[in-house]
């Protein structure tokens, strides 16, 4: 896969088009955002979809896996869509689930979706400190070098009078934002609040496309 360098906090980062941020100096995958399950809780309610969402984004997670062999992989929240969700996975899909403790460390951070589910062989945390940077699901006040998720980021890009959103990495000089990475899952316009508010206006912008991200 073809990446793009993003320097925060003083260190490199590479996003990836599958939604993905490599920390190469530790060898540490980042991902936001997967909410496994979500096509099953939306079906409770009658809006049917593909119920393929929680595989295809398990498989997408482990194609990173075994590409990079990460010493640590942290989610940082919503893991899981909700408590239906977990309860309604398929066989297939609890036994990929549950591949993940056997991969590598894995850190999973308390979402906004997930924070009061509890599965066995699985830790979740508040925020996790790595060095100078904390992982938090949203935002901390007041503290600086945060990588999060929540926001599902996208911006607007014009090319030759056509304007289409594109989910997106952000960051400022303190606060890093990634795309969800889970396969069926919204997005929120940087310039829209609660993030234009949030991050400000001098933003490092980092749109995802099909095979590639791209610098703004």
């Amino acid at each position: 896969m073809s990446s793009q360098l993003i320097k925060f906090a003083n260190e490199e980062f590479y996003a990836y088009p599958n939604n993905a941020l490599y920390w190469k100096r530790l060898n540490i995958i980042i991902v936001a955002d997967l909410h496994l399950g979500k096509s099953m809780s939306f079906a409770k309610t009658k809006q049917f979809l593909p119920p393929y969402d929680t595989l295809e984004t398990l498989k997408e997670l482990f194609k990173c896996i075994k590409e990079f062999e990460p010493s640590k992989l942290i989610i940082v929240g919503d893991l899981i869509h909700d408590m239906f969700s977990i309860q309604s996975f398929q066989k297939k899909d609890y036994q990929k689930f549950n591949e993940l403790t056997k991969t590598t460390e894995f850190i999973w951070v308390r979402g906004n979706h997930d924070s009061n589910i509890e599965i066995n062989g699985f830790n979740k945390v508040l925020d996790y400190k790595l060095d100078k940077i904390t992982f938090t699901h949203m935002p901390i006040k007041n503290k600086n070098f945060q990588i999060c998720g929540h926001y599902h980021p996208k911006t607007k890009i014009t090319h030759r009078g056509k304007s289409i959103y594109k989910s997106c990495f952000v960051h400022n000089n303190k606060i890093c934002i990634l795309p969800s990475f889970g396969a069926f899952t919204g997005g929120l316009n940087i310039n829209q609040q609660p993030l234009k508010n949030l991050l400000g206006n001098n933003l490092n912008i980092y749109p995802v496309g099909n095979d590639k991200v791209y610098k703004l």
